[in-house]
Parts: structure tokens; C-alpha cells; sequence
């Protein structure tokens, strides 16, 4: 084989070294990953550095001609941090260095990136280049710190559900271990029941007669009592009142007549209309009977 075969094929090697290395730079301008070659000093100077580095608001010439150490751009809280964890990845004779740290752009604005480094060694294991990609993670922290902050709130959340829950259940179990009775009312004909507490179970009804509208509370109220009993809540209501208070007879469930002592307090909107009656029976046929 004759020189000029020699160099011609020397020629179409480094030509097809040329395209590849084209081709990879071309792959990697258009990612979202900028690759650099950092010299092992202490500020990390660039021997190389991909074109999309423009991400950072910075040109390739400006690490490349030293106008810009890459040591520098990174933020001044994270600088050390980043430093001893490269030396001990270093000394512990790691091959690879992976971390997260911010970093300033050319307009002075605060970007968070990822890291990861190769650390190149000669035959002797001392270290020779910094071969690493470095990739703009700020929308990830963004969304990661989002979404911490979603499930701190969800928890902080759940843990206040889980106290009224508690408390809830104390105050039941006081209420359902006296004589008297908690409804909560809409302000409607009959008085339609929301809540009621389970020692309703006295009178032979069971709550979810009341809430799931089978009996209707003004419908249990004694007969002769109920004309006067609605006229006197609206009258109240109309007068703008805060409490009704009055004692009338109530029907069991086995048609047993009671006298109970109703105390209710009269609920608003914004507006003023009448929403809800939240009221407290206690029985007291016993009293009226010795009466």
C-alpha cells in the first residue's frame, strides 16, 4: 500500500470521525443536556462545552476562552457543598459524581440543575478530566416542592379532620349519655332533620328514621300542640330572634304522649333568611306529671 493510499484512507477515517462527532454534537444541541469536559482544578475550567450551554443565558467561547469558570456561576450557598462531595467521590476513587446545586445564568437568575460527572484517571489513577452533563431542573424542584407542599397541607389537613373527629366523638359520647336530645333542623315545613344524636333511641326512633326523611319532626309533635309551636318559631324568626324556647307534648313511636322542653337556636345566612334550627329535647314528662 502507497502513501497516498495511506493518507487518502487516513483522510476517510477522520472524515467519518468528523460526521460522528457532528451528529453527536447535533443530538446534543438539541437536548435538553449540556455537555461539558472540565479541566480537575479547583474552579473547574472547560475544555469543552456544547452549544445549548445558550440555556444558561451563556455562550460556549465564554468558558472556553476563560472569560467564564464554571466554578463561578455556581451559587454561593451550594459552592463547598459541591466541592467536598467531588473531593470524596475523588479520594474515594469513584468514577462517577452526581448532584443537584443552583446556578446563575447570564442574567443573574437562579436555576436549579442536576449534575452528572465521569471522573476520567490516567493509569495511575490521578485524575485527568471531569467529563459531565448537567441538566436545567428547575421546573422538577418546582413541581417536587409543590407537591411536598400539596401533601404537607393534605396531611396537616387530615390530622385536623382526624382531631374534630376525635372531639366529635367525645362530644356525642356526652350527649348520647344525657337525656338530651341534638337536632339540627332545615328551616322548612315539618322540620326535614340533618343530624341527630342517637339517644333519639328513647323515644323508640332510631336517627335514621329522622334523617333519612321516613319521620318528619313536626310530625311527631303532639297535634294540639303543633299549630301553636309553628306559629310561635315564625313569629320569633320574623322578629328577627336568635333562641326559641318552649315546652310542648311529642309523640313516641309507640304513640306514648312526652312533654319535652325544646331550646333552639335560630340559624342565618348572609342575608338574614332562616336556614337551620339547631335544637336541644329534653324529656321532662316526668316533672310535668308532678306538676
Amino acid at each position: 500500500m502507497g502513501f497516498n493510499q495511506l493518507a487518502e484512507s487516513d483522510e476517510l477515517i477522520l472524515g467519518e470521525a468528523l460526521e460522528r462527532q457532528q451528529v453527536l454534537e447535533t443530538v446534543i444541541n438539541n437536548s435538553p443536556v449540556m455537555a461539558f469536559l472540565w479541566a480537575p482544578d479547583k474552579k473547574w475550567p472547560a475544555k469543552y462545552v456544547s452549544e445549548n450551554v445558550t440555556q444558561l443565558e451563556y455562550s460556549a467561547e465564554d468558558f472556553l476562552t476563560g472569560r467564564i469558570i464554571y466554578s463561578d456561576i455556581v451559587h454561593s450557598e451550594d459552592i463547598d457543598r459541591v466541592r467536598k462531595e467531588l473531593t470524596r467521590c475523588c479520594e474515594a476513587g469513584n468514577d462517577s459524581f452526581v448532584q443537584r446545586y443552583r446556578v446563575l445564568t447570564g442574567k443573574r437568575e437562579i436555576r436549579w440543575v442536576e449534575e452528572k460527572t465521569f471522573i476520567q484517571r490516567d493509569k495511575t489513577g490521578n485524575v485527568t478530566n471531569f467529563q459531565g452533563i448537567v441538566r436545567d431542573i428547575t421546573q422538577e424542584i418546582k413541581n417536587e416542592k409543590a407537591l411536598k407542599d400539596a401533601l404537607q397541607s393534605q396531611k396537616a389537613l387530615m390530622e385536623k379532620q382526624k382531631a374534630l373527629l376525635e372531639r366529635q366523638k367525645v362530644l356525642e359520647a356526652v350527649i348520647n349519655n344525657s337525656p338530651m336530645v341534638v337536632f339540627l333542623w332545615k328551616a322548612e315545613k315539618y322540620w326535614p332533620t340533618l343530624y341527630v344524636s342517637e339517644n333519639v333511641r328513647q323515644f323508640g326512633y332510631v336517627p335514621e328514621d329522622f334523617i333519612s326523611g321516613k319521620v318528619l319532626y313536626g310530625k311527631i309533635i303532639h297535634p294540639e300542640d303543633l299549630l301553636l309551636v309553628e306559629l310561635e318559631l315564625e313569629e320569633n324568626c320574623e322578629e328577627g330572634g336568635k333562641e326559641f324556647n318552649r315546652q310542648y307534648r311529642i309523640l313516641t313511636q309507640t304513640a306514648d304522649v312526652r312533654w319535652i322542653d325544646e331550646k333552639t337556636f335560630i340559624q342565618r345566612n348572609e342575608e338574614g333568611k332562616v336556614t337551620h334550627f339547631q335544637g336541644i329535647i329534653e324529656d321532662i314528662t316526668r316533672s310535668m306529671k308532678r306538676a
